[in-house]
């Protein structure tokens, strides 16, 4: 039995080393045109992929003191941004740009309520009344700008360690509130889904500072919201925090 055992391993072991000798290891590589394409990208076109959240202020007027945002609110802002090198080497630049930012906010086990009053508030359905979904959807024009730092390109990949700091301003052009869940006015079981656009008491302007920092196409980002989402004493003080992935071309 040893016998057999060694000769399986010597057997095996020549394999192995005949297969070696014939086997060269190429080292995978990037082709010139493919780097002179990363290096030469000014990160024109910026695609923010986003989850967020808001600092609210639970007052028991607009917001109950129970109230919590559900764990994944997503969205994505799209911006066409364009770089002005700054000094000869050009590693920092400024960059302005415009584009548009969609952001959901969800809240299962409230409503938001605006119709029958000055004032927009959010609202408890109450353990009787199944809630599937219940979101604020809002839609912003957006006028970032950064500045930009760009390190030297990487000899071996073509691509650049990255980093900017900016600002932006935006404009609300739409929003709305989408329920889909049993009827809490007839509260007779009946599943309804609806729609209310133009939610009332919502800032037309919002401003806030941004940080994005990454390697190549690929980066992490960084929003807060300086301003209200909601008019002063018309709602509730709520203040997002976005962030994400960005990637970044063109």
């Amino acid at each position: 039995m040893r016998k057999i055992l060694l000769s399986i391993t010597i057997l095996l072991t020549s394999i192995v080393a005949l297969h070696a000798q014939d086997t060269t290891f190429t080292k995978p590589t990037i082709s010139k045109k493919v780097k002179d394409r990363i290096t030469k990208a000014k990160d024109r076109l910026v695609i923010d992929l986003c989850m967020m959240n808001a600092i609210i202020k639970k007052d028991d007027v607009f917001v109950p003191k129970d109230f919590k945002l559900q764990g994944f609110n997503r969205g994505i802002n799209v911006y066409f941004m364009y770089g002005f090198g700054l000094g000869k080497k050009k590693n920092f630049s400024i960059a302005p740009g415009i584009g548009f930012a969609s952001e959901n906010f969800y809240f299962k086990k409230y409503r938001l309520n605006w119709h029958k009053d000055s004032v927009t508030t959010f609202i408890p359905f109450g353990d009787s009344i199944a809630s599937k979904t219940s979101k604020l959807g809002l839609t912003y024009i957006d006028i970032p700008i950064e500045v930009r730092y760009i390190s030297k390109p990487s000899s071996k990949t073509g691509m650049s360690w990255k980093l900017a700091a900016g600002f932006k301003i935006g404009f609300l052009i739409g929003s709305k509130w989408k329920y889909k869940g049993e009827d809490w006015q007839a509260n007779d079981g009946e599943s309804i889904k609806t729609q209310d656009f133009k939610v009332g008491n919502l800032n037309k302007f919002r401003y806030g500072v941004t940080l994005r920092g990454g390697y190549g196409p690929v980066s992490l980002f960084g929003y807060y919201s300086l301003s209200n989402t909601f008019v002063k004493n018309k709602g509730p003080q709520f203040n997002p925090i976005v962030f994400g992935i960005s990637l970044n071309g063109l």
